[in-house]
């Protein structure tokens, strides 16, 4: 909004730009966070918000020298920063804030719950066996539930206020002016809702490994801007024969603030990570990635780019299924990027974990990376 009112009093045109704001944000929010980041860390472990546990004289201690959580709750403040300096505010905008900002707080919250419950732990207070990661913080039907009432407020408020968000849906390999469905409202909203949900999940599975969902939620962001600044542009989409969405490139420059937040918390978790991303920025960006599909008209794209986040969720809700109807499993442990790392361990060809979760992490960026290029491709050329 800063850059806005600059063009707006100055009128040179370079500051009306969405591709300009979108690259400042970028700097500007990686900027913030290398500033950041650091003294954030320090903070964190003066008050020995430690991630992690080892056993020392039959107590359970905290590791002085472990990862510190949460980064989520650094990212937000700097992603609304950033925001407030880049971006022209619309019903896109706005939306897209409402679900990054409610969901960012329900992860903030069990960020905040898992802290106390390890404390407990490690003062002796409560037993290391009654602590169950990802759940023992808010629990998981409650999480789950918030999760969909919130997207589905939103989801119905941005379809009677959003006006190209509609009811058509883009399939890949058609061109619109071959196919472009719609869906009744009774099909979209259920749609819309689950997609937001399903992604926040997602991402809050992936992060299970320090950075394993960074790396996919920039292929996913950066999709979602390429796309998002050929839809806006009336020519560019009549050529490319997909959906024409004005508007839609407002949400450029905040994703690209983001994708610079996310890198300098790349910086900082270089082998060995120093700080955990936590359900408060897991949580965030999976809901703000899930909408932003919705609104670019590319949920059918979300199986292609979105792989590895949809593999992770469908991983932990076939392990529980399973488990419940025969008491056997399917994986090793679930979500599945715990069932490749437990088969690394069992062939004992590695030296160790730190080894095992590096290439489990590589892998598993590299595939985001082939799996964006599929996606661009398809969505762009292949019809």
């Amino acid at each position: 909004m800063l850059i806005e009112y600059i063009y707006q009093t100055t009128g040179i045109h370079i500051f009306f730009s969405r591709l300009f704001c979108t690259g400042m944000a970028t700097v500007i929010s990686f900027s913030l966070a290398m500033l950041f980041f650091r003294p954030y860390i320090k903070f964190l472990r003066k008050l020995q918000v430690s991630s992690e546990f080892e056993s020392g004289a039959g107590v359970e201690t905290k590791k002085p020298e472990g990862p510190v959580m949460p980064a989520g709750i650094l990212f937000f403040f700097i992603i609304i920063a950033t925001s407030l300096i880049t971006l022209r505010l619309n019903a896109y905008v706005i939306s897209a804030f409402a679900i990054y900002g409610f969901f960012s707080i329900i992860g903030a919250a069990d960020d905040v719950a898992k802290v106390i419950n390890k404390r407990r732990i490690a003062t002796g207070k409560a037993k290391k066996q009654d602590y169950q990661y990802k759940a023992d913080g808010i629990s998981s039907g409650l999480r789950l539930t918030l999760y969909i009432i919130i997207s589905l407020i939103v989801a119905i408020i941005a379809y009677k206020y959003i006006p190209n968000i509609n009811k058509s849906i883009n399939i890949p390999f058609f061109s619109i002016e071959k196919w472009y469905p719609t869906f009744p409202v009774w099909l979209f909203i259920p749609l819309m809702t689950l997609t937001i949900a399903v992604m926040a999940n997602g991402v809050n599975f992936t992060d299970g490994f320090d950075t394993l969902a960074t790396v996919p939620a920039i292929c996913c962001l950066t999709f979602l801007g390429v796309i998002s600044f050929v839809s806006s542009n009336s020519i560019w989409s009549s050529y490319l024969l997909i959906p024409h969405i004005p508007g839609l490139h407002e949400i450029l420059p905040l994703i690209g603030a983001v994708i610079g937040t996310l890198l300098a918390y790349l910086w900082y978790n270089s082998p060995p990570s120093t700080i955990i991303m936590g359900d408060s920025g897991s949580v965030g960006l999976g809901g703000l990635i899930g909408i932003l599909f919705i609104f670019s008209k590319s949920e059918f794209y979300l199986p292609i780019v979105g792989f590895i986040f949809l593999l992770e969720f469908v991983s932990v809700f076939m392990q529980i299924g399973y488990f419940k109807l025969t008491r056997k499993r399917i994986f090793r442990c679930a979500p599945i990027h715990h069932h490749f790392q437990y088969g690394m361990r069992a062939s004992g060809r590695y030296a160790g974990e730190f080894e095992i979760k590096s290439k489990v992490m590589w892998r598993f960026h590299i595939l985001s990376v082939i799996l964006l290029v599929v996606g661009l491709v398809l969505f762009l050329k292949v019809r």
